[in-house]
């Protein structure tokens, strides 16, 4: 079975795939709003530094996530299924 006839056959996968997305925007809104300074202040705990890194690795899975989701809207032919339908 294909990734997209999968997403289009069980939509618990897709409601998954859309609430993990979710949870990845509003991480990334909470990891911006508190981490601190980059230049300035303590390097131990909630840094800056830190908060760039999981910024980083945060967009890096929301970019994913879109990647996944955007294969739903693609047009071009599918590899053969397996096992062929009949």
């Amino acid at each position: 079975m294909g990734l997209r006839t999968a997403l289009r056959q069980n939509t618990v996968i897709l409601a998954g795939l859309l609430a993990a997305g979710g949870w990845v925007f509003v991480t990334l809104l909470n990891v911006s709003s508190s981490m601190g300074s980059v230049t300035y202040g303590d390097w131990i705990g909630q840094s800056g530094v830190a908060g760039l890194v999981g910024l980083v690795v945060l967009l890096a899975i929301g970019l994913l996530v879109v990647s996944v989701y955007a294969e739903l809207g693609e047009m071009d032919p599918l590899p053969e299924e397996f096992p062929p339908e009949q």
